[in-house]
């Protein structure tokens, strides 16, 4: 593998999960119907804007992002890296009733509890996955379905969550119908659409479209489309050089106040604004990324200060000073012993563990004999 990406499936759940690493660039507006997104910052400073709320991270600092919300990042300053999770929102379902998936807006690290031991735990459980992945051990799969898993029963127990309502699980029917209407939505975002087209298309009523589009997307039909244009209309201001106005109005916004409107709710700023901040060779187009290398130097040292064993206990492992605590002078967040069940868990004592094991919930295994 050269690139730190890797695709995991257990098609008999309905689970998949992808993981990478790469470089945060230019804002570029997206949402995930079906996925749970988790971030980490492995370096520099990112401005995150989950749904209409605006954050700073910082190194270390996660963010939890769940399916049908709109997002996007920005990196603050050059080499800015993340790694980031996605994972189906059928992996709750041993923990809700059918229909149903989980919210958590709370689920999102500042400076002063990005070292509590959630947060601790989140990290660790995304390195082995991570590493278990990436390094093809044998048994990744198992390793990496099991640490998802405790990664999920730490989310269910640490944090306050809400449950809603699982879009993805409407019939097969209405499912095709809506991805008609989506892709209707995608040919025509620059004309001047309304409910009515979509009902005709369909030769469903009005009524029934409306309804059909809020309950299997999760959103209304006229949010929809105006996040389709801002998500168009935001590539081509960073990648373009039209003017505002043309920006607005070839991706279908009626006009530049309205455009300029929904770009302050969302991202805090003025378009032009936005466009004066970007250095010319940060911006990327499209849905590409920019990806780092299973073997980059800034990965395996984040991966290992994750996964980093009681031998290091008490130090501050971003700051690589053997010597320094951290400055609540708590433990490191990098030493682990295993909880209930051999589930790993923070503050490890150094005979808890060997450096050359893996942690499984069943306990501790030597890689080389899995």
């Amino acid at each position: 593998m050269d690139q730190a990406y890797f695709e995991m499936q257990w098609p008999r759940e309905r689970i998949t999960l992808t993981g990478f690493a790469h470089e945060i660039m230019n804002y570029r507006y997206h949402w995930h119907p079906a996925l749970y997104e988790l971030s980490i910052l492995l370096q520099g400073e990112q401005e995150f804007c989950r749904g209409s709320e605006p954050q700073m991270l910082g190194e270390d600092d996660v963010i939890l992002i769940s399916p049908g919300t709109g997002h996007a990042s920005y990196g603050q300053q050059a080499d800015t890296c993340a790694l980031v999770l996605h994972f189906s929102a059928a992996a709750w379902k041993p923990f809700v009733k059918k229909g149903q998936l989980c919210d958590f807006p709370s689920c999102l690290s500042t400076e002063k509890d990005r070292y509590d031991p959630r947060y601790n735990r989140i990290r660790f459980y995304a390195a082995q996955i991570c590493q278990a992945a990436m390094e093809d051990r044998p048994y990744a799969q198992v390793i990496a379905r099991a640490s998802l898993d405790l990664l999920m029963a730490t989310l269910y127990t640490a944090f306050p969550f809400q449950t809603v309502r699982n879009v993805d699980e409407e019939d097969d029917q209405r499912r095709e119908t809506v991805t008609r209407l989506i892709s209707y939505i995608e040919q025509h975002y620059r004309e001047k659409i309304s409910l009515e087209d979509l009902a005709r298309f369909s030769q469903y009523n009005r009524t029934y479209v409306s309804t059909l589009f809020k309950n299997t997307v999760g959103v209304n039909f006229y949010e929809y489309l105006t996040r389709v244009r801002f998500q168009k209309a935001l590539m081509e201001l960073s990648v373009t050089d039209k003017n505002l106005t043309s920006v607005a109005l070839d991706n279908g916004f009626s006009d530049l106040k309205s455009f300029n409107a929904r770009f302050r709710e969302t991202l805090h700023r003025t378009p032009a604004q936005y466009r004066a901040s970007l250095a010319p060779n940060r911006v990327l187009g499209g849905d590409s990324r920019r990806l780092l290398g299973d073997q980059d130097p800034l990965l395996k040292k984040k991966l290992g200060e994750y996964l980093r064993l009681p031998a290091d206990h008490g130090q501050d492992q971003r700051a690589g000073d053997p010597g320094r605590l951290h400055p609540d002078g708590g433990e490191s967040p990098s030493s682990f012993r295993p909880g209930p069940g051999g589930a790993p868990d923070p503050g490890a004592r150094p005979e808890d563990l060997q450096t050359d094991r893996i942690q499984l919930p069943g306990g501790v295994r030597d890689p080389q004999r899995v």
